[in-house]
């Protein structure tokens, strides 16, 4: 019979609660005996288990990689870093270079995510077109160009400053390597070998004990059945008393009236 891992993986807790259950409670074992369990299967449950305690689980393999994990630090500084600064060299292009600025900054504003990598990319792309003069349409702008990107270079962002950008830029669009083949490892298979074979004993007595065993608390002290949970009675408001009319006075009472003769 086929079980999923979290199937087996719970199955060394009920175990242990079905052994110590039937251990503790004589009438719960009086009962078991009744249906066949002798000493031999009780033992074998708890042979069983023991195995099973002795291969404890591994930690699996990381899903994860090195070069994951660094395209997401890369992206994530690249996201933090466009908006202040495209901010601060974008005022400073506007006042003293307008037509760089607006070169620059065509269509590009701060991003989030994998869109501010391509945002800082481009804006590296544009400052390295202006510091090369490679562009044919600015042919006449190239002295201007230059100065422009000497003057951010003043303000923080020269060779140096732009090469790091460029190395994020690069981690942040990968490659990455794969995850490594993963291959099931020799005390994992042995580990789960003991736990469908512990299973099974469970589930052969654990059905038995439940055909035999009508008691609740028994089921309950065996890990078979779950206490119910108390129900709150409804709360009732009192009905108020309803009033009392007022008595009518007595005829003639309280009147002074006489009867003369």
């Amino acid at each position: 019979m086929e079980y999923s891992d979290a199937v087996l993986e719970a199955t060394p807790e009920r175990a242990t609660k079905l052994l110590m259950g039937i251990g503790a409670v004589a009438a719960i074992r009086t009962l078991m005996a009744g249906a066949g369990m002798t000493d031999d299967d009780i033992l074998e449950g708890r042979t069983l288990l023991l195995d099973v305690l002795a291969a404890p689980r591994r930690a699996g393999a990381s899903a994860d990689t090195d070069d994951a994990r660094a395209q997401r630090a890369a992206t994530g500084e690249l996201d933090q870093w466009d908006e202040p600064n495209y901010a601060r060299y974008g005022a400073a292009l506007r006042r003293r270079f307008p037509d760089v600025h607006d070169y620059v900054f065509k269509d590009l504003a701060p991003s989030t995510g994998t869109a501010s990598v391509r945002g800082v990319a481009t804006f590296l792309a544009r400052l390295d077109v202006l510091d090369n003069g490679t562009d044919p349409d600015r042919a006449g702008a190239k002295q201007s160009d230059k100065k422009a990107v000497a003057f951010l270079a003043t303000r923080g962002l020269d060779k140096a400053e732009r090469k790091r950008l460029k190395g994020l830029v690069d981690v942040a669009l990968g490659p990455t390597s794969p995850l490594p083949e993963q291959t099931e490892l020799p005390e994992a298979a042995r580990r789960r070998e003991a736990l469908v074979k512990l299973r099974g004993w469970f589930d052969e007595w654990s059905t038995t004990a439940r055909a035999v065993i009508k008691k609740r608390s028994y089921l309950i002290r065996l890990g078979l059945a779950s206490r119910k949970a108390p129900q709150r009675k409804p709360t009732t408001t009192p009905a108020k008393p309803a009033a009392t009319p007022p008595t009518p006075a007595a005829s003639g009472e309280g009147t002074g009236d006489a009867n003369i003769e």
